[in-house]
């Protein structure tokens, strides 16, 4: 495995931290996030071509959401859905549970008005695809940290809760992944320390359960993950391996700052991976030459064919980064 920092030609994005980063349709789209502690930037989508390694803003048709930070993004058929996020610097300052879908054909925003209820307003929260239907979990409420799980049908475009766990505290800035057996991994977060804790969601059954390497709720197994949060996880699926139940976590906050939100807590920029088909091995370690991105938390990152695509983020002197590095992963 190996690591690259990826030119960026054209109109770079500013530095920044708590945006997303999605690839959809061979092309990678960066929006939202701060320069400045809890300070949207914009509501700009920035345009990322793999190949030329070159930049775009786009000039977009509709109405894009209001600037956030620490909201979600998920691809699905074309087109990326953001849920949420929030515009103030506290938990219960500016809590957003508005949707909207980006098209990346015509390159319009449109509000979606959703049937059923929504989650409650939310930020730092986690989703994932499975199928055509858009899974929401956890995140930072106005009341307090979340352990919920929501589903968004994107052909019928309704809203449904799915069941809770009470072993699954709430948290912010966990990891949330997809497999190809329709499965949901929630991993790590923050729910006033690191978790480093691991559960499984069968969506077929809607039935929670926790892996034997979780060391959080007292499973026995090896090598826990070292508690984190605001991190990285992706799933390891390039169709050209046999590695499609393996996840794939990058870097993260290990510890706080003592500052909360205006300081910059103790991050990691450690890879590890995790077999979902025997989570008694627990975390192993990535070893990865070539350019290692330095510690960081609260960035971006979006899977692609190649591996793995880390964007900005926080570093560990509290100043936003704007750098791009792939990990290959063959």
């Amino acid at each position: 495995m190996h690591w690259t920092e990826l030119p960026q030609g054209g109109c770079r994005p500013l530095q920044r931290s708590s945006h997303t980063l999605t690839a959809c349709d061979g092309k990678v789209y960066l929006f939202g996030g701060e320069h400045e502690p809890r300070k949207p930037i914009d509501s700009q989508i920035h345009r990322y071509d793999l190949n030329s390694g070159v930049w775009e803003l786009l000039q977009t048709n509709g109405t894009p959401p209001t600037p956030r930070v620490a909201t979600s993004a998920a691809a699905v058929g074309g087109k990326i859905y953001y849920f949420g996020g929030r515009s103030g610097v506290d938990m219960a300052e500016g809590p957003l549970n508005d949707l909207h879908v980006f098209d990346t054909a015509s390159a319009a925003w449109r509000a979606v008005g959703a049937r059923g209820t929504p989650p409650t307003p939310r930020s730092f929260h986690a989703s994932a695809v499975v199928g055509s239907r858009m899974f929401v979990f956890g995140g930072c409420g106005a009341a307090g940290r979340l352990n919920d799980l929501w589903v968004f049908d994107t052909d019928a475009e309704t809203w449904e809760q799915m069941p809770s766990s009470p072993a699954v505290v709430g948290r912010g800035g966990p990891g949330l992944a997809a497999l190809p057996d329709g499965s949901l991994y929630v991993v790590g977060g923050f729910c006033g320390h690191e978790l480093g804790d691991v559960h499984r969601f069968d969506a077929a059954a809607q039935r929670w359960d926790c892996p034997s390497c979780c060391g959080e709720t007292g499973a026995e197994g090896e090598n826990p993950l070292p508690p984190r949060s605001v991190f990285g996880l992706s799933l390891h699926a390039c169709g050209s391996c046999a590695h499609d139940s393996h996840l794939v976590l990058f870097g993260g906050e290990v510890t706080p700052s003592d500052k909360g939100h205006a300081g910059a807590g103790n991050f990691t920029n450690a890879a590890l991976s995790f077999d979902a088909a025997k989570p008694e091995l627990g975390w192993r370690p990535l070893a990865a030459d070539g350019a290692v991105p330095s510690p960081r938390g609260w960035f971006a990152s979006a899977a692609v064919s190649d591996g793995i695509l880390v964007h900005g983020g926080n570093s560990p002197s509290n100043e936003r980064l704007g750098d791009l590095h792939l990990l290959h992963l063959h």
